[in-house]
């Protein structure tokens, strides 16, 4: 007997030996050309074959044109029952090639081995049992066994293997395939419309895009990520944006076997770009049989449409601006959610936008805006998304997050809570209701859903040094250190590390690493009012009251020509020991609502003012337990 070599894929078997495509058993004619062409791609499946090397393979020694190429792969994919919209074997790279997707498997048959088969013997006689019913039970037996055993063989060769357990799942940035730089926060874009549908899913926990994007143009194989982010399956593919046409490309991947679940080409007009996100994610929901609640289905498919340029707009506004996190870029991200609500006012994402500039304006660390009318702006834009679109997490948590620092304790534990539960792999949601709980001084709750942030979002940096302050207040001050610190070594500009770090090693009596991590926050935030008011206090905690006194007075100048936040000057007087005048500007900050205000309770720089009657008045007035 000799061993033939057979790829199996749906109800289709390959045989390279015979040189044939059988369907079911049956044979499926097919050119010369157009089998070689299949069985390149089966045999080199998940690897994107350029159209150059598939000529130079199939067409071996002679010159063709790729129309020949063409005419082979669209009789396959007649044959397959396959098109370029709905690929489930045979996917077009735009602009590259072909790939094989479809999960196949090898199989090995033994048959006879050809010239060395011995010639038969005559089949000695059968001895029959005389008894008429035996013989019959025995004639009706055979055909029925033999019957069962190849429906069995049959069905093992043709059924495929059961899909894999998916509870956890990440999407990889798709890839930019228009050939412009300028083109990739579109990528982005649509990469973040993804996640942010697929996250709708109950059943399903999803990666948040801040750690997605961690692997943009990553050498490593799925495997390793999937080791890294713990997920069981990894979404990927490419988007290329023509003209008002966009062709989008996924496929899914069961991450730990690199095998391939699902793929998928969508080509759509622009305006359709956000129901393509809402298909796919649909379509990986069947394919790992995520069973959607009713209330899964109507966020998925509740959905208003956009025109391109308030999609741009906002595109552009989040991925481009917003992201950086400086007074400048805030601007420049309001100027784009503007202009998509001027195309569009009815597209919700782009309020939430708004919100999260306004928030983000309003506290200490940029100080470009007094906190009230900053929040008032938030609380405004993010109604105004909510009205338009009620299952909006990201607008819950903008609203939770002004509600939080506005000190309207009951409210913004609703506003969290609701946003977790429209969406639990929101990893933002998670992280400023880790803010909330400590403010309440609730320490291990904090601590609790800081970590499951991190979890949901293990590289976002934001998310990292927001728990150094978590742990800071909670009072595990090397724990902060090494936390921050971990930051700076992936980013070492990260303002908001280095803020929280400098007045977490002043705690730690760690006063010269304290001057020199306060000083490179005002120097990356241009000499903010909330940094000075840091490093002053650093200096007088260290002795050095000549540099703490030369900061008070630039501060005081400062507030004659623009706003400055009373916490940097209260800050500052708690360091020079000065408590009349800190309470002084405590009591400004409180009479703006200041953000500092909500951590009374626990923050540890507080520590020298909690025993005067006036701070336990200030506790009772912001409404802290």
């Amino acid at each position: 007997m000799q061993s033939k070599h057979l790829y199996q894929f749906g109800p289709f078997c390959l045989d390279p030996v015979k040189r044939r495509l059988l369907s079911d058993g049956e044979v499926v004619k097919l050119t010369p050309k157009a089998f070689e062409t299949l069985l390149v791609l089966v045999q080199q499946r998940g690897k994107t074959i350029e159209k150059d090397e598939l000529l130079k393979t199939v067409w071996a020694g002679t010159v063709v044109e790729e129309n020949n190429l063409n005419q082979s792969i669209t009789l396959l994919r007649k044959t397959l029952g396959d098109s370029r919209q709905e690929s489930q074997y045979i996917a077009t790279i735009p602009g590259i090639g072909y790939r094989f997707v479809a999960d196949v498997k090898e199989v090995h048959e033994e048959e006879p081995a050809g010239v060395a088969t011995a010639p038969s013997a005559e089949p000695a006689p059968i001895k029959t049992d005389r008894r008429p019913m035996f013989r019959y039970a025995l004639l009706l037996l055979v055909p029925l066994v033999l019957a069962v055993v190849g429906y069995a063989v049959l069905t093992r060769k043709t059924t495929p293997p059961p899909s894999p357990a998916v509870s956890s799942i990440m999407v990889l940035p798709l890839d930019n395939l228009s050939g412009d730089p300028n083109e990739e926060y579109f990528a982005d874009g649509v990469t973040d419309a993804l996640i942010g549908d697929l996250a709708k899913l109950s059943g399903l926990q999803v990666i948040s895009r801040t750690s997605s994007m961690h692997y943009k143009g990553t050498k490593k194989s799925l495997p390793e990520i999937a080791r890294e982010i713990k997920v069981d399956a990894i979404v990927e593919g490419t988007v290329q944006r023509s003209g008002d046409r966009v062709v989008i490309r996924a496929q899914l991947i069961h991450a730990a076997t690199d095998r391939h679940l699902w793929v998928q080409v969508y080509e759509r007009p622009m305006r359709d770009v956000l129901d393509v996100q809402s298909e796919i994610a649909q379509t990986i929901a069947r394919q790992i049989q995520i069973q959607m609640t009713p209330a899964d289905q109507a966020r998925l498919t509740t959905r208003h449409p956009v025109s391109s340029k308030a999609f741009d707009d906002y595109l552009q506004g989040r991925f481009l601006y917003w992201n950086r996190r400086t007074e400048e870029n805030l601007h420049k991200a309001i100027t784009h959610f503007q202009s998509a609500i001027k195309e569009d006012p009815n597209y919700a994402l782009a309020h939430v936008g708004l919100a999260d500039c306004y928030n983000a304006l309003g506290v200490v660390q940029i100080g470009a805006l007094p906190p009230t009318e900053a929040r008032r702006l938030a609380e405004e834009t993010a109604r105004k998304a909510l009205a338009l679109d009620p299952t909006l997490a990201e607008a819950h948590t903008a609203l939770g997050y002004a509600n939080h620092y506005n000190w309207n304790w009951t409210a913004a534990e609703t506003d969290f809570k609701r946003a977790i539960e429209l969406n639990p792999s929101y990893a933002n949601a998670h992280n400023f209701y880790a803010s909330f709980l400590m403010s309440r001084g609730r320490v291990e709750e904090s601590i609790a859903s800081s970590t499951r942030a991190r979890e949901l979002d293990p590289f976002s940096l934001s998310i990292s040094a927001q728990r150094g302050f978590l742990l800071e207040n909670a009072r595990r001050y090397d724990e902060a250190i090494e936390q921050l610190r971990n930051v700076i070594a992936m980013d070492p500009n990260h303002y908001q590390a280095h803020w929280f770090l400098g007045h977490t090693y002043a705690l730690n009596k760690q006063f010269e690493q304290a001057i020199a991590a306060s000083q490179k926050a005002v120097d990356m935030s241009q000499r903010a009012p909330g940094a000075l008011g840091m490093l002053g206090m650093v200096y007088a905690q260290a002795g050095q009251k000549d540099e703490a006194n030369k900061i008070l007075n630039e501060l005081l100048e400062l507030n004659k020509r623009r706003y400055v936040t009373p916490a940097a000057l209260a800050n500052l007087y708690i360091g020079l020991d000065n408590k009349d005048q800190a309470f002084f500007w405590l009591e400004k900050a409180f009479q703006e609502r200041s953000n500092y205000l909500a951590y009374l309770k626990v923050f540890p720089i507080l520590d020298p003012l909690r025993s005067d009657p006036r701070f336990a008045d200030l506790v009772r007035r912001v409404g802290l337990p």
